[in-house]
């Protein structure tokens, strides 16, 4: 035939939403149609060299037809139609290939992670913990908690929507994605629906909705959906593995595509047959022989291959292997099996014999099965042409007047590779088993006849064989030996097999078998016309099912371009091999390309129109939503504005001193009255009084002064007084503010001042009185007030308050040279106020300030000093207490205790100089060359006061004695042995002074004992410069105090004790001089006073933790935390500051941003480190807050636990005899708690049972004082509701009080005590993440991976239970080994439920604890969903607690702490009865 002349070329369509390319089409031979029987013979008007037709060529012509229509032969319908497809396809282009690139990526990271993740993880008991009945319980909860929050209307920015286009990408990839993961298609769309409604945020480490999208499977799937995760990785290969480009239908596939392939291949329907072949009857057997029971290996293919083709000539069923079987379903529905095929001894003896080999050590299944489909294809061939030749020549006559050219232009079909052969029941007639072989094949053999129409293969109704002949290759390597090199090049000992299945040579066909020795991905089933395969994990079929070739060679070529193409094509490092092919089948390697891009673009378009449509239904229902959430909001706040009152006028003072002539009468008043006349002649005889206008014109003059004043001098009752007096005289409105370092320095101070303004003695913080004080818990302020002592923490929590400092007119500092940090971070706020309100009046007050270092900072502040008015004291020193009472060192009792704070402080605690001690008697250099100086030496001191209250040369100092002493317990201690002697037993009172000491009591230390008698009072460093006591005359000065110090080593502040500086000593040594000549005896040699003893004492900046500094910072928006706090006076380190934030980042109280967390809020108010104050806020939110309480307590102070020398021992058995919940916390509690016991039971000796169990009665005590003061900051935090019983009963405990009243915890806050598995979650998830796991026989510290010993005292070192995880307190290095502290066991699962922050991946059913700390394997989706919901919701409970203390749970989150609590309450009540 003459070729085609060229067309003229049609008109762009101007419609079209793309630009093409023209490329020139291929040459088309001349067509001709020919059709050949079974046997070979050619039909007449026909030739075996024959190609097919164009639109069979060129695959892809007819989906493009539509194209080359001009624009004015478009229908309005088809023109639209054409413009929606442009757009999609432009979108398809756009976007297909990204999304199933990403879907790919994720698929192969989230299977990755899902393997490795799980290895490495710890394996949960969940049902110990979590039931399914609870699982449900938690998921119901989760499921109202949601639809509640769906209820509240959040409506999406236009700012934050996502724009439509990329929103269908990310739709697609996610889809992809929920396929891979076995979600149905009707689960799919509601989750796709369900997020659109409500769209996740970006994230960078998992795929876009992924997360969501398994939790709303995990809420709304059945329980049969949700499979385990250990499932999903140990399933074996399945037939058919999922491509990242879809190209048929197959079990696995989206629905979504698989409707559109269904509508574009329509198949017509076949009758419905009984399939099968020639089955025996129930009387029928065959003769079998007995298998060898020593076959060769060599002999297991062959002798396997022979068995099986008898049984498959008996029945196919029998032959067929079942792991092959794809369609499983048409079993089900017809209800048949293997087993109800007529069987008989014979047929049932082969099935024994073929089990015996597959079930060979040496049989390969693999290699078996590919070696057996090509040998069944022919099988089945055979047994077809027999069933045909049957049936024809029994219908013969029935065909007689059948018109000759009904069977002209087809070939019939040969028999295909079969995917399955699927069972019969019953006996069938040969046309019935004919007709059903040939269904089982495809179309393998036609049975009806069709018209030349149907030949073309992209038509699905047709059932012919095409020939197509693809000439002569030139050029090139054949495809068989490409297919060959490609793939030994992926496999070295891959193997290939090509067998030809058709009967005659000029329609020939061919399969080819791929063989593996290893696992491989599939590939899916082809979509290109006329091509069947099987697939499995070591090997894929390719069989030629209704298309042929003229010759073999070109058979064998076109099958192996086939499977070239499906293997290869997709793989980005093999997809060029096509490259060696010679050109004709590298022209059809194009054509495979064009068809598969041309369906899969349709199948895209498709679902980008899917997409697109359930975005368009979001987003109308969005706006929709809009408007009625506008309109409701516009409603609402024009009610609030019409409801909103106009600003009132504040009144000042509650309405009173509006008239600024109303000052001057209050004055004038108060300075007329006689007892302010009175005191005025006492005022007046203080050195100060001489200074009063320098002080006051300086103070005027400058915004900042600083006032040096000796002891004595006046200055913290004068200054203040003076300046009261000055503003209130000269008509001028004033509110002063004076600063004290301690609670009973203010009280004290408050009282004195009203006196001398002549008010009465309880008048303070009335309305009859001008002055008040302010401390936690306590404030004495009336409207009328204009004076106020006040703690430095007060005027702290005023700057954090929205007013902050607006009205106050003078703010004085005392005792700066104390170097609290809480005065220098004042001094760093109201070095930038000042700037603000240059009208604020700020005075600096000390006894021994560097007053040219605060005048420097201060930007040259002047300074005002006034000298002192003492008398002259005797310094005395140990080495002269020793001489003159002949103290002997036999006399003191041995006593170590189990912790360690004083090592530091106990390396330099002998200090002698021989030289010194010349003319001291031999006892007294005994004495001291044993002496231990840190230690606090009570019968000493005894000694010392009898001495001195008896002695004629030394009797006139005895009229009141003070002793410094460094702490409550320490007082108290002295207190009970001074009680115990006779010597002061009569004519004597005592009086500890403390700021736990009710301000009743310590007014009595002031007053001046009656003649006759005389008085010795116990303070701590509050007698220094805080308060004075005038009468003194005797000072014995221990030379020690308590002080928070940061432990470097351990990270963690101890209260403890050490040495005083010389600066402090001179204070102390003062006291004794106000009303006579005084004398002080030091209880430390002057060798230490003169070369050991600091100058002065260290800022408390520089030595204690940052981490209330840096939250102080945040709360008075200062800015930048190291710029704010490098401003003070001693800049601490910027590593000091960086580890501050660090540590509150780890506890939750900052965020990575350093913003302040509600958490942080709440830890500022509490005078505790981050951990332990986290540890006491989350005892009273869980109820467990006695503990709490007890544990922090221990913690910042001493051990109870004691070991005497020469006893470890004992002490370490009766330790170990208060054991409590494998935890070196409770065991300390369990002592605290027996001592509690045995000090309310009347009867019992609480210095007996101290002594029998190796417990410090001191360390108790003071762990039962600070118990007071934490609970009392918890109340001043707001964070406890006491009813106003307990507020009486906290009320009455006071330190030293006989009998002792204990710290009363309200029991509402008290009911979980006994838990100790709950007590123990909530100490590792306060210490977080100090936490030690198991790392064989020793432990892996998860912060650093260092190994940790556990200390040798802990209750866990010599444990036999098989503990997982421990928390610790702290690590110290010893000289080997790093030693973990104050550890207690943790569950596993408990850690999961509150620890750290965690990251949930759905997909692999790991959490993983702060970065990949530690990993948690879960078994299933739900019980992942419902940990993730109950951790989420308690966590917000405990936000929304610590954000408003006052506003409480509520009903919805509380049942969530009721099924948190019940989880840990079913699990420590299963250990108890375990």
């Amino acid at each position: 035939m003459a070729p085609n002349k060229k067309k003229k070329k049609p008109a762009a369509n101007p419609a079209r939403g793309f630009a093409t390319t023209s490329i020139a089409s291929k040459p088309k031979a001349e067509t001709v149609n020919n059709s050949t029987d079974i046997s070979g013979t050619a039909a007449p008007n026909t030739a075996p060299t024959s190609i097919a037709s164009e639109d069979t060529v060129d695959l892809s012509a007819k989906a493009r037809s539509s194209e080359t229509k001009e624009l004015q032969e478009l229908t309005p319908e088809e023109l639209e139609e054409q413009l929606e497809r442009n757009d999609l396809q432009i979108a398809v282009e756009k976007y297909a290939a990204k999304a199933r690139k990403d879907a790919t990526r994720h698929i192969s990271k989230l299977q990755t992670e899902r393997r490795l993740l799980r290895g490495q993880a710890y394996t949960l008991r969940i049902n110990d913990w979590l039931p399914n009945n609870l699982v449900l319980t938690i998921l119901d909860l989760a499921q109202g908690y949601i639809a509640d929050m769906s209820s509240i209307p959040t409506p999406i920015s236009q700012a934050k929507r996502i724009p439509e286009d990329d929103l269908v990408s990310r739709l697609w990839t996610l889809d992809i994605i929920l396929a891979e993961l076995r979600f149905s298609e009707d689960r799919r769309r509601s989750v796709l629906e369900y997020i659109l409604a409500n769209q996740p945020p970006e994230s960078s480490a998992q795929p876009w909705g992924l997360q969501e999208s398994l939790e709303w499977l995990a809420l709304h799937g059945e329980p049969e959906e949700i499979r385990p995760y250990d499932a999903l990785i140990n399933r074996s290969a399945e037939t058919s593995q999922p491509n990242s480009r879809p190209e048929s239908p197959t079990k696995e596939a989206p629905k979504l595509l698989q409707a559109q392939l269904e509508e574009n291949e329509t198949q017509s329907p076949l009758p419905s047959y009984h399939k099968g072949s020639f089955p025996l009857s129930a009387t029928e057997d065959i003769e079998v022989s007995d298998l060898d029971s020593d076959l060769e290996p060599d002999e297991l293919l062959s002798t396997y291959l022979k068995i099986k083709s008898r049984l498959f000539d008996i029945n196919p069923e029998f032959g067929e292997d079942q792991a092959s079987k794809v369609t499983k379903s048409k079993r089900k529905s017809q209800g048949t099996s293997v087993s109800s095929v007529p069987s008989s001894p014979g047929i049932s003896k082969l099935l024994r014999q073929l089990q015996q080999i597959e079930t060979d050590i040496l049989f390969d299944k693999d290699e078996a099965q590919a070696l057996w489909i090509p040998k069944r294809n022919l099988l089945a061939q055979e047994k077809t042409a027999r069933m045909k030749l049957n049936l024809d020549i029994r219908k013969k006559s029935s065909q007689q007047n059948t018109p000759q050219n009904c069977v002209a232009n087809n070939v019939p079909q040969d028999p295909p590779s079969v995917d399955e052969l699927p069972v019969h029941s019953g006996t069938l007639t040969d046309e019935e088993d004919l007709v059903g072989m040939s269904d089982m094949f495809g179309a393998g053999m036609e049975i009806t006849e069709t018209s030349h129409e149907d030949t073309n293969p992209g038509n699905s109704k047709s059932k012919g064989v095409t020939i197509r002949d693809f000439g002569k290759s030139t050029g090139g390597l054949s495809p068989r030996r490409v297919l060959e090199e490609a793939c030994r090049s992926r496999e070295s000992t891959s193997k290939i097999i090509l067998k030809l299945i058709s009967p005659t040579t000029y329609a020939s066909r061919h399969s080819v078998t791929i063989i593996w020795s290893k696992d491989n991905d599939g590939v899916s089933i082809p979509s290109f016309p006329g091509i069947s395969t099987e697939t499995f994990s070591r090997s894929v079929a390719f069989s030629m099912v209704d298309i042929a070739t003229p010759d073999i060679q070109q058979s064998e070529s076109f099958i192996c371009t086939v499977a070239l193409f499906y293997l290869f094509s997709n793989s980005p490092k093999e997809e060029k091999v096509y490259l060696r092919l010679p050109p004709n089948w590298r022209d059809f390697w194009s054509e495979l390309v064009e068809f598969r891009k041309d369906r899969t673009d349709s199948l895209d378009r498709e679902t980008i129109k899917n997409f697109r449509k359930l975005i368009q239904a979001h987003t109308s229902t969005e706006d929709d939503e809009d408007v009625v959430l506008t309109s409701a909001l516009r409603a609402r706040n024009k009610l609030a504005n019409a409801q909103t009152p106009g600003p009132t006028q504040d009144v000042p003072n509650g309405g009173i001193l509006n008239d600024p002539e109303a000052y001057r009468e209050i004055w004038a008043k108060k300075s007329s009255t006689p007892s302010y006349q009175k005191m005025l002649s006492v005022r007046s005889s203080l050195p100060i009084f001489q200074f009063r206008d320098t002080i006051l014109s300086t103070i005027s003059r400058h915004q900042v002064a600083i006032l040096c004043g000796e002891t004595g001098c006046g200055k913290s009752t004068q200054l203040p007084a003076y300046v009261l007096e000055h503003e209130l005289s000269n008509s001028r409105s004033c509110k002063i503010y004076c600063t004290e370092p301690r609670r009973i320095s203010a009280i004290s101070l408050a009282q004195r001042v009203s006196e001398e303004l002549g008010e009465h003695r309880n008048d303070v913080g009335t309305s009859r009185s001008l002055v008040g004080y302010a401390i936690r818990l306590e404030s004495h302020i009336a409207a009328q007030t204009r004076l106020i002592y006040a703690t430095v923490g007060i005027v702290l929590r005023m700057l954090e308050g929205a007013k902050g400092l607006s009205d106050i007119t003078h703010l004085i500092i005392d005792e700066v040279h104390e170097r609290s940090i809480d005065t220098d971070f004042l001094l760093i706020v109201l070095r930038s106020l000042m700037i603000r309100r240059p009208e604020l009046k700020v005075i600096l007050m000390s006894a021994t300030v560097d007053a040219e270092r605060f005048s420097s900072y201060l930007d040259g502040a002047p300074i005002v000093t006034v000298p002192g008015r003492t008398f002259p004291v005797e310094a005395r020193f140990l080495e002269d207490a020793i001489e003159l009472t002949g103290h002997s060192v036999d006399s003191q009792t041995q006593e170590v205790d189990l912790s360690d704070d004083d090592d530091d402080l106990a390396q330099d605690s002998k200090s002698t100089n021989s030289i010194q001690l010349q003319g001291y008697s031999s006892n007294t250099r005994k004495t001291l060359a044993i002496y231990e100086e840190y230690r606090i030496d009570y019968n000493l001191i005894i000694k010392l006061i009898d001495r001195i209250a008896s002695d004629p040369t030394y009797i006139q100092y005895s009229q009141a004695i003070l002793i410094f002493l460094p702490g409550i317990a320490e007082i108290r201690k002295l207190n009970d042995m001074l009680l115990a002697h006779k010597s002061f037993s009569e004519q004597w009172f005592i009086y500890p002074l403390h700021s736990t000491v009710s301000s009743e009591d310590q007014q009595q230390a002031f007053v001046v004992p009656p003649p006759g008698f005389r008085k010795i009072v116990l303070a701590t460093n509050i007698a220094e410069t805080g308060i004075t006591i005038p009468d003194i005359t005797c000072v014995i000065d221990t030379g020690k105090h308590k002080e928070m110090r940061f432990d470097e080593r351990r990270q963690l502040s101890r209260l403890i004790q050490s040495f005083i500086s010389r600066a402090n000593a001179k204070q102390r040594r003062g006291r004794a001089g106000r009303v006579q000549e005084g004398l002080c005896f030091h209880l430390f040699t002057k060798y230490r006073h003169d070369t050991l003893m600091a100058e002065q004492q260290t800022p408390e900046m520089l030595r204690l933790s940052l981490q209330d500094l840096v939250m102080r910072v945040k709360i008075c928006k200062l800015g930048d935390i190291a710029q704010t706090l490098s401003e003070a006076l001693d800049p601490p380190s910027a590593k000091n500051i960086q580890r501050a934030i660090d540590a509150l980042i780890e506890v939750d109280a900052l965020t990575p941003s350093e913003e302040l967390t509600p958490l942080g809020r709440q830890l500022a108010k509490l005078p505790l480190d981050a951990i332990l104050g986290k540890l006491v806020l989350l005892g009273s939110l869980f109820g467990t807050l006695d503990v709490a309480l007890t544990i922090a307590a221990i913690l910042s102070s001493k051990s109870p636990f004691i070991t005497p020398l020469g006893a470890r021992q004992r002490a370490d058995t009766i330790r170990l005899g208060f054991k409590k919940g494998d935890s070196d916390l409770l065991t300390a509690y369990n002592a605290y708690s027996a001592w509690r016991r045995v000090c309310t039971t009347p009867g019992h000796s609480e210095h007996q049972f101290c002594k029998k169990n190796f417990l410090s009665p001191q360390n108790l005590s003071n762990i039962e004082d600070l118990k007071a003061q934490l609970l009392s900051s918890l109340l001043d935090a707001n964070l406890l509701t006491l009813s106003p019983s307990d507020r009486t009963s906290l009320s009455r405990v006071r330190p030293g009080a006989h009998p002792r009243a204990f710290v009363p915890v309200p029991a509402p806050y008290n009911t979980h005590t006994a838990n100790d598995v709950l007590i123990n979650a909530l100490v590792a998830y306060a210490f977080h993440p100090k936490l030690l796991a198991r790392d064989g026989k020793g432990w892996r510290n998860i912060a650093n991976n260092q190994s940790v010993s556990l200390h040798p005292t802990s209750v866990n070192k010599a444990t036999q239970n098989n503990l997982k995880f421990v928390s610790y307190y702290s690590i110290m290095q010893s000289s080997k080994f790093y030693n973990a502290h104050h550890t207690s066991a943790v569950q596993d699962f408990a850690l999961l439920l509150g620890a750290g922050e965690v990251e949930f991946k759905m997909h692999a059913g790991v959490v993983v604890l702060d970065g990949n700390r530690v990993r948690f394997a879960l078994p299933d989706l739900r019980v992942m969903v419902a940990v993730k919901m109950l951790r989420g919701r308690v966590r917000e409970v405990v936000e929304r607690v610590l954000r408003k203390p006052e506003v409480g749970v509520g009903e919805r989150l509380g049942r969530w702490m009721e099924v948190f609590l019940e989880v840990f309450e079913r699990v420590d009540r299963k250990g108890r009865e375990g």
